[in-house]
């Protein structure tokens, strides 16, 4: 397992001479940190609209754990257990929160578990989303995580946030709706589940905006949404793709740089909205529960996560990206 990346890429190339050419291709990012600002190395992923790109986490879940392990230190926290093999990469809405229009309940320690092989892939994280008797009652469970990609800030939220950046997931799902005649996603079909990637205000505030992709009901087309900054409540774009999110693996890069969202499925550009962009910090996460009312009792299905990268937005008059040679 990986947790959020500092060091500097060494890439190694062969010259005819048979020596090898040490390549150091670094960004210098300044980051607010306790208040005063910091520089860190981190390594340079590719150009960007008027910047450069420079990883600062990654996840790929190669450490397995067992379903209930995903408890918070506390009851009312955000942060798992200090010996939670994924304490310093993820972090967890507490279990018994409301997921969005409350049509079920964040049930971290009863629906994720990260196992060994899933669909193909090896080191998955897996959401089951289900109903369980919580207190007496049938609810319908889902949860959501957050990545830290900047665990050295003081205050949690800032852990998780940043303005602009690149987000890439991923994904597939199966099952956790009521299939037509064919088997297949029925558009019309009674409540579901289903999950949102997106990015939120970090400080709570909706007015700022929001963005999401990818998001979708299980096993419906994979979907987004840009919401209007100072009017939330309406959206100023909504877009859909042709690809189910069951059909295979799907890989949805959101690309956020100033003035600008670019919305990639599987290396294609689906979308590219200019308005509404925030220019504040938000954070990025996954949320997956009931879609459209609550589902269900009997229904049941599973969001799995291969891999998260996100990358930082670094623009030409901040950033610095450094390469030196050195023969050896």
């Amino acid at each position: 397992m990986t947790k959020a990346i500092r060091p500097r890429a060494r890439v190694l190339l062969p010259t005819a001479a048979a020596l090898a050419v040490l390549v150091l291709l670094v960004v210098a990012l300044v980051r607010q940190v306790g208040g005063g600002d910091v520089t860190v190395a981190c390594d340079h992923t590719g150009d960007a609209p008027g910047g450069q790109w420079c990883r600062v986490y990654r996840e790929d879940f190669s450490t397995p754990v067992e379903l209930g392990s995903f408890g918070g230190a506390e009851a009312r926290d955000w942060y798992l257990t200090p010996d939670h093999p994924y304490a310093e990469s993820l972090r967890s809405y507490p279990d018994g929160w409301g997921t969005t229009t409350d049509y079920s309940l964040n049930f971290a320690s009863r629906t994720a578990d990260v196992v060994p092989h899933a669909r193909g892939a090896r080191g998955v994280f897996r959401l089951h989303g289900h109903s369980e008797d919580i207190d007496g009652r049938v609810q319908a469970l889902g949860g959501s995580f957050y990545p830290v990609i900047d665990p050295l800030a003081t205050d949690h939220q800032q852990q998780v946030a940043q303005t602009y950046g690149r987000y890439t997931v991923r994904f597939t799902t199966s099952g956790g709706y009521r299939p037509d005649a064919t088997g297949r996603f029925d558009e019309t079909s009674e409540p579901s589940y289903g999950t949102a990637f997106l990015l939120w205000p970090a400080n709570d505030r909706w007015t700022e905006g929001e963005i999401d992709y990818p998001e979708m009901r299980w096993g419906a087309p994979i979907a987004g949404a840009v919401h209007t900054i100072g009017r939330p409540e309406v959206n100023a774009v909504t877009f859909s793709t042709s690809t189910s999110t069951e059909d295979d693996w799907h890989t949805a890069t959101l690309e956020w740089t100033p003035d600008l969202l670019v919305f990639r499925l599987d290396g294609v550009e689906v979308e590219r909205v200019t308005t509404d962009v925030p220019s504040t910090p938000f954070r990025w996460g996954f949320q997956s529960g009931g879609t459209l009312g609550v589902p269900a009792a009997d229904l049941a299905g599973y969001l799995y996560v291969d891999d998260i990268s996100i990358d930082a937005f670094a623009s030409r008059r901040a950033a610095r990206v450094q390469v030196s040679e050195s023969a050896g």
